[in-house]
């Protein structure tokens, strides 16, 4: 088991070697591509400026100009991503963002926590989805922390309890989480649930919020292209 001081290296590392690949990615864009106007969004949008020029907006701007772009009846958007989620509401008549909620403090409350799980069940994600579809309600997660949840993860198959509840109940761990986050920016009226990210191509998540918030919940065909979507769109507007 890592200590905090050498969790903490090994996440410097990965960073480092991650911006390292991105930069690399970056300077491969820009030796093949020419393009008449930038827009870069996402985590790596100020290295992306950095190397390629252009302009950079926020995750949070890139959604909701995507969103009312290509969904103009629906005032509420969450996006499930791997190092972040956020609740978005947004203003039906003028398309500008009225209010956000975001959880980008513990991985538990994102994309990230699918793949700490499936790899402590020596799953993939798909099969993870898979067995998740299959089970029952008839066990709990309880730790809202990933590492003490993945602990709960490994009690509960020592336990016998079958593979296919454990993935459902960590499925509902989450789920809670988004639930609380949309109930922050959701309106009594709102009929219709925009999901994007990568985590809306989670069959079983989808159900499952379909289910808890009594809506109906919207994936559009490519939903981890959303964020890049708004930026081409902002790219777009800004040379008008």
């Amino acid at each position: 088991m890592l200590l905090h001081g050498q969790t903490r290296t090994v996440l410097d590392r990965f960073q480092a070697e991650t911006s390292i690949n991105l930069s690399s990615q970056l300077s491969l864009i820009k030796e093949q591509y020419t393009w008449n106007h930038l827009v870069s969004t996402g985590y790596g949008r100020q290295l992306a400026q950095k190397v390629l020029g252009g302009d950079v907006i926020t995750e949070i701007k890139a959604y909701t100009t995507a969103a009312h772009h290509f969904h103009p009846a629906i005032d509420t958007v969450i996006d499930l991503g791997g190092q972040d989620t956020k609740a978005l509401s947004i203003n039906r008549t003028s398309g500008q963002l009225h209010k956000f909620e975001m959880n980008d403090k513990c991985s538990a409350g994102t994309g990230k926590f699918f793949e700490m799980m499936a790899s402590s069940l020596g799953l993939s994600l798909d099969e993870l989805v898979t067995e998740a579809l299959r089970g029952s309600r008839s066990v709990e997660i309880n730790s809202t922390c990933t590492v003490f949840a993945e602990s709960e993860v490994i009690t509960l198959l020592t336990s016998g309890v079958a593979l296919a509840d454990i993935a459902r109940a960590i499925h509902e761990a989450l789920l809670t989480k988004l639930v609380s986050l949309l109930s922050k920016v959701m309106r009594s009226d709102t009929a219709q649930i925009l999901f994007v990210g990568g985590g809306a191509k989670n069959r079983a998540m989808v159900q499952l919020l379909t289910e808890a918030l009594n809506r109906q919940v919207i994936v559009p065909e490519h939903p981890d292209f959303y964020g890049a979507y708004g930026a081409a769109i902002h790219a777009i507007q800004s040379t008008r």
